[in-house]
């Protein structure tokens, strides 16, 4: 046997120890029902993230605002 075939079972061998073990640490799948309830539970945190981003966008433009109209009125 060549030393690339032995190579390439080695290779084969060390992949599905691999892939045996990780499928045993494997969760099991969601049913639909409890897809589709972590899927609205992801987005309703995404629009949670990014209500908070823009109230904190407005306020740093807000407070960029003022700084601006301070910096006119004392010229």
């Amino acid at each position: 046997m060549a030393a690339t075939d032995r190579l390439t079972d080695l290779a084969k061998g060390a992949f599905a120890t691999w892939t045996d073990t990780l499928s045993a640490f494997r969760p099991a799948l969601p049913s639909s029902e409890d897809a589709r309830g972590l899927l609205d539970t992801g987005f309703s945190a995404a629009e949670k993230v990014l209500a908070v981003q823009r109230d904190f966008a407005k306020g740093v433009l807000d407070a960029g605002v003022q700084v601006v109209e301070k910096v006119q009125t004392t010229k």
